[in-house]
């Protein structure tokens, strides 16, 4: 009886801890555990944007993406270009100007400009031509790449409504830029450049 009193408790020991081992390893089992259903989905790229190149007869060419919409606005008669581009899922835009020389020089003309009061002003270039970059801030962002170009300012204008998509726009348009002709005015009237040609008027004639 004695004997029996002392082995019985050693088997309810090993019982229990044999019972305590095996529930630490099947909870060890669980948490280390890594499901084999899990596929890692693969990360979306986006497909490159198609570009095209914009000639204009006033004298320049620049890259634009296909998917735009681009206004040359035939009905500007003050300007030499105003090819404008937009974009019905972006607001903002990017214009192309070329006008009359409004001051001497890049500096004279910054600072008529009221709309670039405290503006940042950077060097650059434009078409391989000296030029500025003024960087507005404000309600409405604007980034404006300028040059004279003969006797004429030729400006890329940027309005960045949606930055992050019309910031490279504008980008592309002053990176591919070419002047192709170079004094392209030929008058005091200004001619647009869908009606440039046989429609050009020169000083003479305005003067007669």
């Amino acid at each position: 009886m004695r004997n029996a009193k002392v082995i019985i408790p050693i088997i309810f020991g090993v019982l229990a801890g044999g019972l305590g081992a095996g529930i630490f390893l099947w909870s060890k089992q669980t948490q280390t555990k890594v499901p084999s259903a899990v596929v890692a989905s693969p990360t979306p790229t986006n497909a490159p944007v198609e570009l095209t190149t914009w000639n204009d007869q006033a004298g320049f060419t620049f890259q634009y993406p296909k998917d735009v919409d681009i206004n040359p606005h035939d009905e500007d008669k003050e300007n030499y270009a105003h090819v404008e581009i937009t974009h019905k899922s972006h607001p903002g835009s990017v214009i192309v100007w070329m006008k009359d020389l409004p001051a001497p020089d890049l500096a004279g003309w910054i600072k008529k400009e009221k709309r670039f009061t405290g503006a940042s002003v950077l060097d650059t270039t434009l078409g391989g031509k000296p030029a500025k970059k003024i960087l507005v801030a404000g309600s409405t962002k604007m980034i404006v790449v300028g040059a004279i170009d003969g006797d004429v300012l030729v400006t890329v204008e940027g309005e960045l409504t949606d930055s992050d998509y019309w910031s490279t726009i504008h980008q592309k348009a002053v990176d591919s830029f070419v002047f192709s002709q170079s004094g392209i005015k030929t008058g005091s009237v200004p001619v647009s450049s869908g009606d440039w040609g046989d429609s050009a008027v020169t000083e003479e004639e305005v003067l007669e």
